[in-house]
């Protein structure tokens, strides 16, 4: 090799940059690069042998849910039955007469999933939520612990109001005058009523006497009082046929003297509650609230939501 390209190869300093200088500073480059690269390699193995998914998680993120519900409103017919696919689209089937509600979550394998939190309280019972809202074999139940969406407001039941208007005209027959003086109400509706007796009586009174909003019967459309809402209807004719013969037409009284402390509510002659004929028969014959019979409790405190 010429001379001439030896010197082309020796290192020329810059003015005030010593060979040594650029000796340090190019070791110290390669050890950042080395530093990055060990790093990287670690990175590596840390996420293809270390922190490696499980199957079964894999496999249910990748496997679309699907459910299966059959909704029974008041105990007796079946209002839809729905199914979604992986693309949120749902289809629905005709109205059932059959009073069994069945939820199925599929979901890689064939998997049945608890359907909610609070089906340990309902022991022996099956409970089941539906957008919201909560349904014990079949029947919807609204009180202190159970609560429903505030969007909903599906109005009087046509079954519960075919039912009553044929109870009434029985009545009438027999020299009984009964009519609704209160029966669908919204959750704007219920929250003011409420509101209005905790700023007269105080909490423990509204509570024991009305419903925070979202957990009054009346929103579901399944409830109605009966010729008034004052105490003093206790022991007339009137409240005397209605507990006589509310449950031949699917109806219960649903605060029943003797219960207070499980419904949660003062005894309420005149409020009425539709579930349906053979389980309004059962209740009334056992001498049970809606709480015993469903094995649920009615208290604020268990309530998830955020009225309670």
């Amino acid at each position: 090799m010429s001379d001439k390209k030896k010197r082309k190869r020796q290192y020329t300093p810059r003015k005030g940059y010593s060979k040594e200088q650029y000796r340090r500073d190019t070791m110290q480059a390669y050890g950042v690069l080395t530093g990055i690269a060990v790093a990287l390699v670690f990175v590596l193995i840390y996420f293809m042998f270390i922190h490696k998914p499980s199957a079964d998680a894999k496999q249910a993120a990748d496997v679309p849910q699907t459910v299966t519900v059959k909704k029974v409103i008041a105990g007796e017919s079946v209002s839809e039955v729905s199914a979604s696919d992986e693309n949120g689209s749902s289809t629905s089937e005709p109205q059932d007469s059959s009073s069994a509600v069945t939820t199925t979550v599929t979901q890689a394998g064939n998997e049945t999933a608890k359907p909610t939190e609070k089906a340990q309280e309902a022991a022996g019972h099956k409970l089941e939520v539906k957008n919201g809202i909560t349904y014990v074999d079949g029947i919807m139940i609204v009180n202190k612990t159970y609560s429903l969406p505030a969007d909903y407001a599906p109005g009087l039941d046509p079954t519960a109001e075919a039912a009553f208007n044929e109870m009434a005209s029985q009545a009438w027959s027999e020299g009984v005058s009964l009519f609704i003086c209160s029966g669908f109400r919204t959750y704007r509706e219920q929250d003011m009523l409420y509101r209005n007796y905790s700023s007269q009586r105080g909490t423990d009174e509204a509570d024991r006497v009305s419903s925070r909003p979202g957990h009054s019967e009346h929103q579901s459309g399944l409830c109605m009082d009966i010729n008034t809402t004052e105490f003093d209807f206790a022991g007339t004719k009137e409240a005397i046929w209605l507990a006589n013969h509310c449950a031949d037409y699917g109806f219960i009284i649903r605060f029943p003297l003797g219960k207070e402390s499980i419904t949660g509510y003062a005894y309420e002659p005149w409020h009425i509650r539709y579930v349906g004929k053979k389980a309004a028969k059962e209740i009334t014959d056992q001498d049970l609230c809606l709480e015993e019979y469903l094995g649920v409790t009615s208290d604020y405190k268990n309530s998830s939501d955020q009225n309670g």
